[in-house]
């Protein structure tokens, strides 16, 4: 009766989504850490390897599986039930091996990523994705721990967290704009500016980058912001982002300028660039921006 009230708890419970792009998740089974944090297919691979290490104290089971996302203009990765226009599912077009690993404490496990044959029709131009789940499966109570329980019904929280696995053909374009930058009224719980940032993208692709602040007062220029690994999913036509800066409120100079600047790296395609700048005149605060 015990067993089966657990069970039913196991089935019932609530689901804690980390969609980390790559990444090292934390939990009472112990930490798994993802590599690489994402997979591209662009033509010249058709097989990839993502390797799972285990950094805890205890071996961890994960259970793995293909869902198609969607990202949301702020930035949550969320299923996508059914694509919207300008969105091609991929997880019809991947297989992957083995469903299910134990990865020993401190030990490693390897999963092999293959691309299906594009005869079969399926590979459509530009950009189709999905996303690897590595879901965390619950380790089996002890009948010590059952016993211990009684009637309780206790909820076991399944975490999850995943990584995009990328197709593309025909080598798509995509354009990026920083289309506002502003701080906000207020700062973060530790005192910080907040500077929102408008990032729009065009085109048949994603796109994959960092993004900086820096300040500059007079001939000197120091770095006050950094976000790495910031990602834009097609269809998504814009993120809006707050990126906490690293100096006090009080510390922005009555003169100078906040430079912002988005630039792609090569796991994204590694062509993209885009600036724009907020500008301080005698303690107000105006935003222009620069030629991209």
């Amino acid at each position: 009766m015990v067993w089966s009230r657990w069970r039913r708890a196991a089935v019932a419970a609530s689901w804690m989504c980390f969609v980390l792009g790559g990444t090292v998740l934390d939990s009472a089974a112990g930490s798994l850490s993802i590599a690489p944090t994402r997979l591209v297919f662009d033509g010249h691979t058709r097989v990839a390897t993502v390797y799972l290490s285990n950094k805890g104290d205890q071996p961890a089971t994960y259970r793995i599986l293909l869902k198609d996302k969607r990202m949301l203009e702020t930035g949550q990765i969320v299923d996508a039930e059914s694509p919207l226009p300008g969105e091609q599912p991929a997880s019809d077009m991947i297989r992957y091996s083995p469903r299910e690993v134990v990865v020993p404490p401190h030990g490693s496990q390897t999963v092999r990523v293959m691309l299906r044959n594009p005869s079969e029709g399926q590979l459509a131009s530009g950009e189709a994705r999905t996303h690897l789940v590595f879901q965390l499966v619950p380790a089996v109570p002890t009948a010590e721990e059952l016993a211990a329980r009684q009637d309780r019904i206790v909820a076991q929280a399944i975490i999850e967290t995943s990584i995009p696995v990328i197709i593309r053909r025909d080598n798509p374009m995509a354009a990026i704009t920083l289309g506002s930058a502003q701080l906000d009224s207020l700062p973060d719980r530790d005192g910080k500016p907040v500077l929102q940032v408008v990032l729009d993208r065009t085109g048949e692709r994603s796109v994959y980058g960092d993004l900086s602040v820096d300040l500059e007062v007079g001939v000197s220029t120091t770095r006050v912001g950094l976000m790495v690994g910031l990602a834009v999913y097609t269809p998504t036509p814009r993120r809006v982002i707050r990126l906490p800066l690293t100096l006090n409120k009080e510390d922005l100079p009555r003169s100078g300028r906040l430079v912002v600047r988005f630039a792609e790296t090569e796991v994204g395609h590694g062509d993209l660039v885009a600036d724009t700048y907020l500008e301080f005149v005698t303690g107000d605060r105006e935003g222009s921006e620069a030629a991209q």
